[in-house]
């Protein structure tokens, strides 16, 4: 595995090397070691699976409030989505900015998203298979998001959005949470980096 640090304080995108051969390749898809040495301390504690049947869709911008914030490892296993992270964090030196990740069942990418970050995807293709490692379990009682297109935060997603859920339309303005008490607008936009 190689860590890539991103443009949000604490986020990565993790490469898997594949060790090919005849048969395909086997690769390694965690190992606290690795991430330890990366001075990342996650141990998932719960497994997550989706299913996205339409190109377009996004699910989020979800997050888990404090005490129990969650940390989350993202994959995806079938299709392609732009997987995006934004830093929610008060006090963080990346603060109100989010930045994208397009992964893909064959480019073999994982996205280490940190504890206080909100996350969400959109669809870019039909019949997506995401699959998501949790550093906490879930709590309904701290579980939290933001609406897709909230202009605090200014997401640019790349497809016209074609479903949302009612839930994740349902969310306040980020400005009247908690974490955005001191949230800016970013003085300028994080685009998706390959």
């Amino acid at each position: 595995m190689e860590f890539e640090s991103l443009d949000i304080e604490g986020s990565y995108r993790i490469h898997l090397t594949p060790h090919r051969d005849d048969r395909g390749f086997f690769s390694r898809s965690w190992c606290s070691d690795s991430f330890r040495a990366h001075w990342i301390d996650f141990d998932p504690v719960q497994a997550n699976f989706s299913f996205t049947n339409l190109c377009g869709t996004v699910r989020g911008m979800h997050y888990q409030r404090r005490p129990r914030p969650d940390a989350k490892i993202v994959r995806c296993t079938r299709g392609r989505i732009f997987q995006v992270v934004a830093d929610i964090r008060p006090g963080s030196p990346t603060f109100g900015r989010w930045i994208a990740t397009e992964l893909t069942e064959s480019n073999f990418i994982m996205a280490y998203v940190p504890p206080g970050c909100a996350q969400g995807f959109q669809s870019l293709t039909d019949n997506v298979h995401v699959e998501y490692f949790m550093g906490e379990r879930f709590d309904e009682t701290l579980y939290a998001g933001f609406r897709y297109d909230d202009p605090l935060i200014g997401i640019k997603w790349p497809l016209p959005v074609s479903v949302v859920s009612t839930r994740d339309l349902s969310w306040p303005p980020l400005q009247q949470t908690e974490a955005a008490m001191r949230l800016k607008p970013p003085a300028e936009p994080w685009e998706l980096r390959q």
